[in-house]
């Protein structure tokens, strides 16, 4: 199965959550509601993608590996929950001190980007 990379932009809905992972490793969990379909897409930001502060309320950018996951809910409903691996994260603050983007280095996809078209949403 080919890996699929997306590009988001929009609005964190809840502060980020820290956690640490069971190899040891800290990473951050943020839920962003994509701009243009209204979509939450959780998204994991691992340090060396994006160490820059993030709050709710944020505008971000993100791109990174796509992934979807589908459960039933208690009333036995199919949901599903859309997620990216960030690659990149760039932040646009909500302050007037913050006026440029803060971006974090990151390796260049394998994949080429699907068009927006692709998008599943």
């Amino acid at each position: 199965m080919m890996d699929e990379y997306v590009t988001i932009a929009g609005l964190i809905q809840f502060d980020p959550k820290q956690r640490t992972t069971k190899d040891g490793k800290d990473v951050r969990d943020i839920a962003v509601r994509a701009i243009g379909n209204n979509k939450l897409v959780n998204v994991t930001v691992w340090p060396e993608k994006a160490n820059v502060p993030l709050a709710k309320g944020d505008f971000i950018v993100v791109d990174g590996k796509f992934s979807t996951s589908t459960w039933q809910n208690k009333n036995g409903e199919q949901q599903t929950s859309y997620n990216i691996s960030a690659n990149t994260l760039m932040r646009f603050g909500n302050d007037t001190s913050d006026a440029a983007p803060t971006a974090a280095p990151a390796k260049a996809a394998t994949t080429p980007a699907p068009s927006v078209d692709d998008f599943p949403f």
